[in-house]
């Protein structure tokens, strides 16, 4: 798309000329010269191209619901049914991979395009696993993105006016996101409108200075390495010049921070529409709906793929230790064959029923970045030291890992590592360590058997008119 294309934009005080909008995009201080996004017909999102012999979609888990409030907001209806609980996975199986795959999770408020490609434009750890010979599974947590929600639940509570059914829909928002991973409002008690949105690491950084023998949540003087301005397509300048913004105006040296790219990926955490769980074996016995409906979908995959090493990302990873409980119950630990947690939520055993032992045959690695809150850091290093003191482990020890401590080249690691400037750098890192860790010989027949109902096999359809 090129700068001299005749762009018009209606807005409800009319038009917008390109000159409009060119003078208003000054007034941000930033201007990238091009679309934020970049045309894959024109641009290149992955370094160079692989092969794959299979890739595709389909769900885990679920069970039925029979409700009266499937198909109205309005008016109860007769009793229907409808799904909940279920995952999307989305796959790709390299031409030639070894022999257990990778399963990736997202955290909270986003979904499993984090994993497809970064803000700006560039490779996201998804291709970049399956060009490493892993043959990747990507989940949507069930209750949020393609995996969907449980609809009847707002219908129910307008029809009945039992408002109490709504749920709060977590997720993050454009200035939340901001002050929880890039950097800061001023001055303190400030909002977007009042206040003035700085980097980690800018001038009038409120955080105290990085003392590099502690490694924690002190940073040192250099920004996120994030799709941050002056990082080129890591803004949309229309959102930044504020082209059809509803509601009050921020502070206008806010605008080109509150037009990340990265915003765009959120999505509310609609898993809260979904029942919660009972475990007796748990402390406490009530499991929340997101640990309780993602890992019984996550232990179904792996035993499905017959082993497979699962990565979960911040809230993901307390799902990921209630999969191991529920694989243990189920009597299939031992097809869990690893744990790479990039920057993980605190998480305890008691909470999903579990003690260190149970951890003794799977390798497990867990990453903080440089602006880990240090509450998580100790909780997060406290499992490692548990899983490590049992006397009975059979595997290679648990590790622990602060970024600050791998060298310069790792500075700047957000809590959203997956899309960051130097996203690669920090898989190759899980690399070497899988590599290490985790017993994963290449298969040789890669691509294996045809499906029996594949579309080149000379058999007539069946099912279709």
């Amino acid at each position: 798309m090129k700068n001299s294309m005749n762009l018009r934009v209606t807005s409800k005080k009319g038009a917008f000329s390109l000159a409009t909008l060119t003078a208003a995009l000054t007034t941000t201080a930033f201007t990238t010269g091009a679309m934020a996004w970049q045309s894959p017909l024109e641009t290149r999102y992955v370094g160079k191209s692989y092969k794959v012999c299979d890739q595709g979609g389909f769900f885990v888990g679920g069970v039925p619901k029979v409700t009266n409030f499937a198909s109205s907001a309005t008016v109860e209806g007769q009793p229907e049914q409808i799904i909940i609980g279920q995952a999307y996975v989305q796959f790709q199986i390299p031409e030639k991979r070894k022999k257990w795959p990778l399963i990736m999770v997202h955290g909270s408020g986003y979904t499993g395009s984090a994993l497809d490609a970064t803000p700006d434009g560039r490779e996201g750890w998804y291709s970049y696993a399956v060009r490493n010979g892993l043959a990747t599974f990507i989940v949507d947590q069930p209750g949020r993105g393609r995996s969907g929600f449980d609809r009847s639940v707002f219908h129910e509570a307008r029809v009945t006016g039992n408002l109490n059914l709504i749920p709060t829909l977590g997720g993050g928002s454009s200035n939340n996101i901001w002050t929880s991973w890039f950097g800061h409002l001023i001055p303190a008690g400030s909002n977007i409108v009042t206040g003035t949105m700085i980097r980690h690491g800018d001038p009038g950084d409120p955080d105290p200075a990085e003392n590099p023998a502690m490694p924690g949540q002190a940073h040192g003087n250099y920004p996120p390495a994030y799709p941050i301005p002056p990082v080129p397509n890591s803004i949309d300048e229309k959102i930044a010049a504020r082209v059809g913004a509803i509601g009050p105006a921020p502070n206008p040296a806010n605008n080109k921070y509150l037009a990340l790219e990265s915003y765009k990926y959120l999505v509310p955490n609609t898993e809260a529409t979904l029942p919660t769980g009972t475990c007796a074996a748990c402390t406490p016995t009530t499991v929340p709906s997101s640990d309780w409906w993602s890992s019984q979908a996550l232990a179904e995959l792996v035993i499905g793929l017959g082993g497979a090493v699962v990565s979960p990302h911040s809230q993901s990873t307390s799902q990921v230790f209630h999969m191991v409980r529920v694989l243990k119950e189920k009597g299939k630990l031992h097809l869990l064959k690893g744990i790479i947690v990039p920057e993980g939520g605190g998480t305890t055993f008691p909470n999903a029923g579990l003690t260190p032992q149970d951890f003794d045959t799977v390798p497990f690695l867990i990453v903080n970045g440089d602006y880990r809150a240090d509450a998580t850091r100790v909780v997060n290093r406290s499992a490692v030291e548990a899983m490590n003191s049992t006397g009975t482990r059979k595997v290679s020890k648990a590790a622990y890992v602060d970024t600050e401590t791998l060298g310069s080249k790792f500075n700047g690691q957000t809590h959203m590592n997956m899309l960051g400037t130097n996203n690669l750098l920090l898989f190759d890192y899980f690399l070497k360590w899988a590599d290490k860790n985790i017993s994963n010989p290449t298969v040789k027949n890669s691509c294996g058997k045809k499906n029996n109902n594949s579309n080149d096999r000379d058999t007539p359809s069946r099912g279709r008119g």
